[in-house]
């Protein structure tokens, strides 16, 4: 599996629609992207809450183009370096041949792509199911997931035949969700309860609303079986560590070390599979979570006792 001929086969399957839709040129419709690409990078990095538009198309579309493939890699370098919850995840399969998955702010489809990649150098007995719980305030970015979901499963498909025969399959639940108003939803305990929860880049987008995230978690790791897990991938900045451990401290979990990361993607992901976008937007996909100040990502995970 290669994470670009992924999300190329993704792009292929929506760009034209999205420019119908909007009454745009391929050409109009590219310099947009490049714009919407320019505006992230300075909303993440202003020191507030991102205020970016993702229920336009054509920015999910930018950011699925330019972030979603370095951010699923980062994700499985953070899962295949946890010892622990590598450990998880194939005792967890082993036994219940399910994996719940609860992914914060998980529209785009980065913990689809992160763990089928990850299970894919695994071995199981059986065939096993992977079950995700998408809460995102953004209930568009389901189009990007299914579009993501449908170019894996036609990867197995050629890859292993018929579904029995291939090592795991994925369903999804998609909940419109406001991460920082966990006190409007009523049945929360049993939307929480998950085997594994991940918060991937995150944290650093609820800058501003840190106490009422605060209240999800808690939630979440009150709802959470025994021993469950709660990964966390962002960027490696001080108040964003200091608002993760502070988050998963104050759950109740128990808090790992933390662990840094800054290089890029694994030799095997080639950017050029993403032609002729990148040609026709002027920009290249990103490559790396480092940055010239040696400081790139983090990932960290907490334990329910």
């Amino acid at each position: 599996m290669n994470y670009f001929e992924t999300i190329k086969a993704a792009l292929d399957a929506s760009f034209a629609g999205i420019c119908e839709h909007l009454g745009l040129s391929r050409e109009e419709a590219c310099r947009t992207i490049k714009q919407h690409l320019a505006t992230m990078s300075q909303e993440w990095f202003s020191g507030q809450t991102p205020i970016i538009v993702y229920g336009d198309p054509l920015c999910r579309f930018a950011y699925l183009f330019c972030h979603v493939g370095a951010n699923a890699n980062l994700c499985e370098v953070a899962i295949r370096s946890s010892p622990d919850l590598c450990d998880f995840i194939d005792t967890t399969l082993e036994k219940a041949e399910e994996l719940r998955v609860c992914a914060f702010g998980g529209g785009p489809g980065t913990e689809l792509l992160a763990l089928s990649k990850f299970l894919l150098g695994r071995a199981f007995p059986v065939h096993v199911e992977i079950s995700f719980t998408l809460l995102d305030r953004v209930p568009e970015w389901a189009e990007t997931w299914n579009a993501l979901e449908a170019q894996i499963k036609a990867g197995l498909k050629a890859t292993y035949g018929p579904k029995s025969k291939r090592p795991f399959s994925t369903s999804k639940t998609f909940v419109p969700f406001d991460m920082t108003k966990a006190h409007q939803y009523a049945n929360l305990s049993h939307l929480l309860e998950q085997d594994v929860y991940v918060m991937n880049y995150v944290v650093s987008e609820v800058v501003g609303d840190h106490a009422k995230f605060q209240e999800l978690i808690t939630a979440a790791s009150s709802a959470a079986p025994p021993g469950s897990k709660f990964l966390v991938v962002d960027r490696d900045q001080d108040r964003v560590i200091e608002n993760t451990n502070d988050l998963l401290t104050k759950a109740g979990l128990t808090v790992g070390s933390v662990q840094k990361t800054s290089t890029c993607m694994d030799l095997n992901e080639r950017k050029d599979s993403l032609e002729p976008y990148i040609s026709a937007i002027d920009r290249r996909p990103r490559l790396q979570w480092g940055s010239w100040s040696g400081r790139g990502a983090f990932f960290v995970v907490g334990t329910k006792p």
